[in-house]
């Protein structure tokens, strides 16, 4: 049976904030160890092990502390969803302001990668083709459009997991069932 008392908004607040201060910190830790994500493709791989880390935890430790051991497939997916979410707005944040202060080495990393592409894709491009990419490119790089991209990404991702983990986490209470 669960527990009216507790809030799953308080316990997805909770869990939220520590997945997205460890999300900080790999983040952190990349820049420091000069692990570029547009360099190193797999480090975003990493961040969504995290934030799907902090999704199950959240959800399996809401059911087993606060639900009595139960929690069925809708509240299992609002507790993992509302953990990413705020996950994905404190890592807006962040990158608004690592972007703002911090970004100028990763802007000039992807413009040269931008470039580069528009020379594999094709063969000889012209100058308005290339100028054309790199201003689409700085617009996106931007620190705003950065910290809404990744806003909209971890929380995109965040639903997707909260999807899928709610399926394995989901118990229901059998001992209902059969007194009815």
């Amino acid at each position: 049976m669960e527990n009216q008392n507790y809030p799953s908004g308080k316990h997805s607040f909770t869990y939220g904030l520590v997945a997205g201060i460890i999300l900080i910190f790999i983040s952190l830790l990349f820049y420091i160890l000069d692990l570029n994500p547009y360099e190193h493709k797999w480090s975003g791989f990493i961040n969504y092990v995290a934030l799907l880390a902090g999704i199950v935890i959240s959800a399996i430790h809401y059911r087993d502390k606060h639900c009595g051991g139960y929690i069925n497939y809708g509240k299992s997916l609002s507790v993992g969803f509302l953990t990413g979410l705020i996950a994905s707005i404190i890592v807006g944040i962040y990158t608004y302001f690592f972007m703002r202060f911090l970004g100028d080495e990763i802007r000039q990393i992807a413009l040269d990668q931008a470039e580069e592409k528009i020379y594999e894709q094709i063969a000889d491009p012209t100058d308005e083709q290339i100028n054309a990419t790199i201003k689409v490119t700085k617009f996106f790089l931007k620190s705003w459009m950065s910290a809404i991209t990744a806003f909209v990404i971890y929380t995109f991702f965040s639903l997707i997991f909260a999807l899928i983990a709610s399926i394995f986490i989901k118990k229901e209470d059998k001992s209902l069932e059969a007194n009815v």
